[in-house]
């Protein structure tokens, strides 16, 4: 058969019945050939330009076979001379297995788990609270013992000056004293008054703090010590302010109704000039009255005086009316009532200063032996 032996054209070689029963892969279509051009075409461009951010592979759209020309276009984030040539960048070098990454932050770089400063700032806390713990109670110690020392050194200026303050009150209530033996416990009662001043004020000075839940046995024991202290400034103020209540009325008693020389016979010019004398004297006496203290140990005299004021006040009027009449008895009785009123005053004075010298003497000596015992309790630490 003559078509049997001639040459066979594409498609007739019998492939399609091939293909059809699965005995050889059926030929690519058009389409898939364009899509494997285009898939071979992009793994070539990337493989040249490498990891270049800046360049922008395109495919121009052509579906030529093998032998069509293509292109990649490059788009540059940076305007290239046109007679430069395209130069494909080598992909970057691969880190060394066991390299440390330098772009980490350092604290993820470092393998220490604390910080030196962390660690100097803890050190410090530790041995300041250690410091604490000994100087503190030591400083409080301290403090307590300058505390005692205070006490001490104003109680024994106490103690030391009550003898003098004893010498002071004999002049002051023996009925014998004349103004100048009088005059020298001024002085001694203003300098007995100072040093309970001293001690009042080194007992009302600040204790030492107290640590929250530690004892220290040196400062508890300083609220009695500060108790007895303000104790016995009280009582040396005491004697101080007694010893001068004494010394006024001491002083003051003897010159009310000071009247002199009283006449019982008398001219007008004389009883003119009396009269005034003896208002005068009033006064004066009114005014030594008002400035009398009010004091238990001496209400008996205070009393006596006031009632003897007023009746010299009387008296006046009744004496210079008797002198103007010409009475002689009537004036010599007169003037017999204020020697006897003095009298009377004088005796009141003497008891009451009796009385104020063995009260306050023994207030002295009661003082006196308590500073001692309380000087052996601040000096045995």
């Amino acid at each position: 058969m003559a078509g049997s032996g001639g040459p066979k054209g594409p498609g007739n070689d019998g492939s399609w019945f091939l293909e059809a029963v699965g005995a050889i892969p059926a030929a690519p279509t058009p389409s898939e050939t364009v899509a494997a051009l285009e898939l071979e075409n992009t793994l070539a461009e990337i493989d040249a330009v490498g990891a270049r951010p800046d360049v922008v592979t395109t495919f121009d759209g052509s579906t030529g076979t093998s032998t069509s020309t293509y292109a990649p276009t490059q788009q540059t984030t940076q305007a290239q001379p046109d007679s430069a040539p395209h130069l494909a960048l080598p992909a970057s070098p691969p880190a060394p297995p066991h390299a440390e990454d330098i772009r980490l932050a350092p604290v993820l770089r470092t393998r220490r788990w604390f910080r030196w400063p962390t660690v100097a700032l803890g050190v410090s806390i530790i041995a300041a609270i250690a410091i604490a713990a000994v100087w503190v109670p030591a400083a409080l110690r301290q403090e307590a013992l300058a505390t005692r020392h205070a006490y001490a050194e104003a109680s024994l200026s106490v103690r030391e000056y009550l003898p003098i303050s004893q010498g002071a009150l004999a002049a002051i209530t023996d009925p014998d004293s004349d103004s100048e033996e009088l005059s020298s416990a001024i002085p001694a009662i203003s300098e007995l008054d100072s040093h309970a001043h001293n001690l009042e004020s080194a007992a009302d000075e600040p204790l030492p703090r107290r640590l929250p839940l530690v004892s220290i046995e040196s400062v508890e024991v300083l609220d009695s010590l500060r108790d007895t202290a303000q104790i016995h400034a009280f009582q040396a103020s005491d004697i101080a302010r007694r010893l001068g209540y004494a010394y006024v009325y001491r002083s003051t008693i003897p010159q009310l109704l000071s009247t002199g020389d009283l006449p019982t016979v008398a001219d007008v010019r004389t009883i003119n000039t009396l009269s005034v004398d003896l208002a005068s004297s009033l006064v004066e006496a009114s005014m030594a009255l008002s400035d009398l203290p009010d004091t238990e140990s001496l209400a008996n005299l205070n009393e006596a005086a006031r009632g003897a004021v007023e009746r010299y006040a009387s008296w006046q009027d009744d004496y210079l009316t008797a002198l103007s009449e010409g009475s002689e008895t009537a004036a010599e009785s007169l003037v017999s009532e204020m020697q006897e009123l003095r009298s009377n005053l004088a005796s009141e004075l003497r008891d009451a200063m009796a009385l104020v010298r063995f009260e306050i003497d023994r207030q002295i000596v009661g003082l006196a032996t308590e500073l001692d015992a309380f000087l052996a309790e601040l000096t045995q630490w």
